[in-house]
């Protein structure tokens, strides 16, 4: 595991309550830092996939939980929540997630996505639009179609290998094994569950997962599309999103990955300061 995300997993604050809550039996993980108050939505952190909510996060919880409350759940079969007999699904994402809200008592949040959180995020904000207080969607695409193709042939034939131009946009073996690592450490499945978890993920990316454009462009939370320039969605597909979502805000990263976007230092100044515009009604 990287030596900067050790020390970010060591300056994270006490989580205030690690708790389950059984979604059609099964139990899902979460945690919150700091306390819910009802006059102020808390920030929601949807992790991206094979993460979980520490790998993702580590960096920014210090720094989002200051002021407020900070909320962060591990999806099906990622972190401490255990894979259920069931295909992960855009659906089963969103009802585990709002189970999580109902059982909190939160009404609404302020969302941060990144990667297949961001993906969820997205979904929320179209299918349950009173429970987003805002939006900021990280290194998210809108379909298949909106990711570098060799990306989404990659997911659809696994056993091809892929060109010079997409295994550059990869995880690097370092990536994989902190990956690995944090999921060995956490997930009820170890050590044998990782690779079903993967091959429900492949087969996830690989549907036909996504929103029309009429579907993105009724979104009515104050939205910002953040990515880096060498993400998995090209600018271009940054640009279109914000240009669909009303008054969505555009955030390209220079130099940026698609991995190290969530630990760029900027990062944190742009998450709040689009969640204080929308507090400001921006």
């Amino acid at each position: 595991m990287r030596p900067l995300l050790l020390l970010a997993l060591a300056a994270m604050p006490a989580t205030a309550l690690a708790d389950t809550i059984k979604v059609d039996a099964h139990p899902v993980w979460y945690e919150v830092h700091g306390d819910l108050t009802p006059d102020q939505p808390p920030i929601l952190l949807l992790h991206g996939g094979a993460m979980n909510t520490a790998l993702t996060w580590a960096d920014l919880i210090p720094v989002l939980s200051q002021d407020r409350a900070v909320i962060g759940i591990d999806q099906q079969g990622h972190g401490r929540t255990a894979d259920r007999d069931q295909p992960i699904t855009m659906d089963s994402m969103r009802r585990d997630t709002l189970a999580v809200l109902d059982a909190l008592k939160v009404e609404s949040a302020h969302v941060v996505g990144f990667s297949m959180g961001g993906m969820l995020g997205y979904d929320l904000a179209v299918h349950a639009p009173d429970r987003v207080a805002s939006l900021n969607a990280i290194s998210a695409a809108q379909s298949n179609d909106g990711m570098h193709p060799g990306l989404v042939a990659a997911n659809r034939n696994p056993g091809q290998l892929p060109d010079a131009e997409t295994l550059a946009l990869l995880p690097s073996p370092w990536d994989m094994l902190a990956m690995r690592q944090s999921w060995m450490e956490q997930n009820p499945d170890a050590p044998d569950g990782m690779t079903k978890v993967l091959t429900k993920l492949g087969r996830f990316i690989a549907s036909d997962w996504g929103w029309s454009d009429e579907e993105l462009a009724a979104i009515t939370a104050p939205t910002q599309i953040l990515l880096g320039d060498s993400d998995f969605l090209p600018p271009e597909h940054g640009a279109h999103l914000a240009a669909l979502i009303p008054g969505a805000w555009l955030a390209v990263l220079p130099d940026t990955t698609h991995l190290n976007i969530i630990h760029r230092p900027e990062l944190p100044d742009l998450l709040i300061a689009r969640i204080k515009a929308a507090e400001a009604g921006q």
